[in-house]
């Protein structure tokens, strides 16, 4: 690959390494991701292996949001939402975690929520 980028290679050659890597490149971009959608009351998990799944969220029976204070990253924060035997985690960094968790709290019996989280010490002496 190095031989391509310095122009090392012939044209030929390029043509070639161009066709064997294509796939790869499409595979990735096509690659079915995580995804975790909200339509009507119903929560429908797609992973990135097997097959999709789906519950409403009456059938939630617990729910756990940590935050952990990282002093260089932020806050790094994930919910893990239970609905039966079967968990699903949505973290911070995720595109549209932020609604998810809007919807869940919105949603969701307040006593089924717990919320777990370590202080730093600065944040404590300030108490």
């Amino acid at each position: 690959m190095g031989f391509a980028l310095a122009g090392e290679l012939p044209p030929a050659g390029a043509v070639i390494f161009a066709l064997l890597i294509a796939p790869f490149i499409i595979a990735g971009v096509l690659w079915p991701r995580f995804r975790v959608v909200v339509r009507q009351g119903v929560v429908i998990v797609r992973p990135c292996f097997g097959r999709a799944w789906q519950f409403e969220v009456a059938d939630i029976t617990r729910v756990v949001r940590r935050v952990n204070p990282n002093s260089s990253t932020g806050a790094l924060a994930k919910m893990t939402v239970w609905a039966g035997r079967r968990r699903v985690s949505v973290e911070a960094l995720m595109r549209g975690s932020e609604a998810f968790w809007t919807y869940i709290e919105r949603n969701v019996d307040p006593g089924r929520i717990i919320t777990k989280g370590h202080a730093r010490a600065s944040d404590q002496d300030a108490l």
